[in-house]
């Protein structure tokens, strides 16, 4: 039976290129490690080197075993990793988003639902997710369009809509709505990690941005300063925001969306519980 401590002591042989030298990267003796090396030829049952009175060398066979052992050692050595990595996925739940707010809704119903499993989420492009999801990178998605195809089920799973954040003596603070139009150019803050809402800053090139990607240090950007900043209607259930503001909601159509949880036709069974109570 071959042993993977042999196939290692080849391997370091072949690497160090002399018995000397090896001995010394594995810490045995050049006696112990000769004896192994001449039981793994016993137990392959051909030659592995050609001996000759101060050299050992590797022949065609040992060149073609060195090949094959460095194979199952890279195998070997992944070995707990992978198992490691099996197990993890079996115990977490993948969900891929195009903006944070779904988060807010969908984490503690699948806390609540699927004890024991913990869950990793990731933001990114639609089309992105959509084709991760096909490729099983996510068991979840989504999205904030209806995506199309028998290969996919999808459920409505929230609205948000976006609102204008403004101090109580802005311009605009007693009004009932405001378009990105009627805003654009004013300085704004913003979260950098907004998903697909990030066209807004399209909707308004002549404002300039001032982004702070943590939650406490943008909270305080808003409370020190007079800087009009985007919220939602659901960060407003969910995230507290600091005092002396107004929120004005955002007049155009795009400003409103509907969110849809995705996952693969063959995988609705898994969460069936998930999507009956959205």
């Amino acid at each position: 039976m071959i042993e993977l401590y042999e196939l290692r002591q080849l391997a370091a042989f072949a690497e160090a290129g002399t018995l000397s030298e090896a001995t010394e990267v594995l810490h045995l003796s050049q006696p112990a490690l000769s004896r192994n090396m001449k039981k793994l030829e016993e137990d392959l049952g051909i030659s592995l080197f050609e001996r000759s009175k101060n050299k050992l060398e590797l022949n065609k066979n040992g060149e073609y075993a060195l090949e094959l052992a460095r194979k199952l050692l890279d195998d070997a050595d992944s070995f707990i990793t992978r198992v490691r990595d099996f197990d993890r996925k079996s115990r977490t739940i993948t969900l891929g988003i195009c903006a944070p707010a779904p988060v807010w809704t969908l984490a503690p119903m699948i806390a609540n639902l699927f004890p024991g499993m913990s869950l990793q989420t990731e933001m990114d492009r639609e089309d992105r997710l959509l084709k991760d999801l096909k490729n099983n990178v996510y068991q979840l998605v989504v999205t904030h369009e209806s995506p199309s195809g028998s290969q996919f089920f999808c459920k409505e799973c929230g609205t948000e809509s976006l609102l204008f954040g403004l101090p109580k003596d802005h311009k605009y603070a007693q009004w009932e709505s405001l378009s990105f139009s009627e805003m654009n150019g004013e300085n704004m803050l913003l979260m950098p990690d907004i998903g697909f809402w990030n066209f807004v800053k399209d909707r308004m090139p002549d404002s300039r941005f001032l982004t702070q990607s943590d939650r406490f240090s943008f909270n305080e950007l808003i409370r020190a300063s007079s800087l009009p900043f985007f919220a939602t209607e659901l960060g407003e259930h969910y995230q507290k925001t600091p005092p002396g503001r107004v929120f004005v909601p955002v007049s155009d159509a795009d400003a409103t969306v509907t969110y849809y949880l995705v996952c693969k036709a063959e995988h609705k069974k898994d969460f069936h519980a998930l999507f009956a109570e959205l």
